[in-house]
């Protein structure tokens, strides 16, 4: 029989160890009835007893006590054709009882070893044969009577009735664990597509804490933390790619008065406005930060001195002529702005900054309102 698809000896062992006992069990009646009035000698009877009825228990006992069960038992199924075609001689080629044997052990040996295990029978049953006759001469008598005939007819369909009915069990049981299998699997895709699902939405949490961390709360713009991290790129890009970089810092005049007079709500309401107005009025590639208080801060990749004065002129002339609405309040504000640029005024992110405070704070010494770039190095 076809071998356990987990590989455990115990069922192979005792499906085997039955159909042997049975078959061997009727191909011992069907000699009986065949060779009762014929003259066999006492070795012959004892022979054939040992063989049909005490070996197929003897095989069993061996193969379950052997270190591979498995190997023992289909080298056994080789070694019951050789004795099979022993006894076929034993009974002078008896037709039937010849014929019953040899189809009996080549669709056992083929169910287990496929085409390999037919051609292997062939030889094995040949040479039992051939090795009794040299022991103990030729006697050919391939009648069989009648009684011994269609005893093995119907012993013979029977077993291979049984064998097909194992197989059709064995065949049942795989195709419930195969359908349990298949419900495992589509159980373990629906968990790990729920698990992809969560782990997506906890990436899109992740990133969008990411964000928070990088992003003003109050004004949306990002915060100091991330211009740190993206000037000193920014600086090593330009640097490598021999690109200028202008930096702005700017603050909103006298924006303490606005708190004093009207509020920090109102405050709050033009620090949003304005954030606002800078990220329009800045490119795709320019980063606005919110650096602190009433400061923002735009970094300007590719911009050289005289346009970032230029375009930094229009934003505080645009910001000077905006009304900043707050409820029923109409304010106007001004905001003073220091230009810095690499390499110009500074190599490292601290002096670049340092430079565009330092041209900031000359900004509002100056009385406000103004854009003042950095003093070169």
């Amino acid at each position: 029989m076809i071998q356990a698809a987990t590989g455990k000896s115990p069922w192979l062992l005792r499906v085997h160890h039955r159909l042997r006992s049975l078959s061997f069990a009727m191909l011992f009646v069907a000699a009986v009835l065949h060779g009762y009035d014929k003259e066999l000698g006492a070795g012959v009877w004892g022979f054939l007893v040992l063989l049909f009825l005490v070996y197929p228990h003897w095989q069993y006992w061996r193969a379950s006590r052997s270190r591979d069960a498995i190997q023992a038992e289909l080298q056994s199924l080789l070694f019951d054709s050789l004795l099979l075609g022993m006894a076929a001689a034993a009974l002078h080629f008896s037709l039937w009882i010849s014929f019953s044997a040899a189809v009996g052990t080549l669709v056992n040996n083929a169910a287990n070893k496929g085409w390999r295990g037919v051609l292997q029978t062939i030889p094995a049953c040949a040479l039992g044969a051939l090795a009794w006759v040299a022991l103990f001469g030729l006697h050919f008598s391939p009648h069989t009577g009648a009684v011994a005939t269609a005893f093995c007819m119907a012993a013979l369909t029977m077993y291979l009735l049984i064998m097909n009915n194992i197989g059709f069990v064995r065949n049942q049981q795989l195709r419930r664990v195969r359908h349990q299998l298949q419900e495992r699997e589509a159980a373990l895709l629906e968990v790990n597509t729920r698990l992809l699902g969560n782990l997506r939405e906890i990436d899109g949490l992740q990133n969008q804490l990411r964000e928070q961390a990088n992003r003003d709360p109050l004004t949306g713009l990002y915060n100091r933390r991330y211009l740190s991290s993206t000037l000193e790129r920014e600086l090593s890009r330009c640097k490598r790619e021999g690109q200028v970089l202008s930096l702005w810092l700017i603050d909103i005049d006298h924006f303490k008065a606005i708190n004093d007079v009207h509020g920090h709500q109102v405050g709050d309401a033009v620090l949003v406005q304005l954030a606002r107005m800078l990220a329009a009025f800045a490119r795709a590639e320019d980063v606005v930060c919110r650096f602190g208080g009433e400061e923002f801060l735009i970094t300007m990749p590719t911009m050289p001195l005289q346009a970032a004065i230029e375009r930094a002129e229009q934003l505080r002339s645009q910001v000077a002529q905006s009304p900043f609405v707050s409820g029923a309040l109409d304010l106007k504000i001004s905001i003073s702005i220091g230009v810095s640029v690499y390499p110009m005024h500074g190599l490292l992110v601290d002096g670049l900054i340092g430079a565009a405070d330092s041209a900031l704070y000359r900004a509002k010494a100056a009385g406000r309102n103004q854009v003042f770039s950095a003093v070169s190095m």
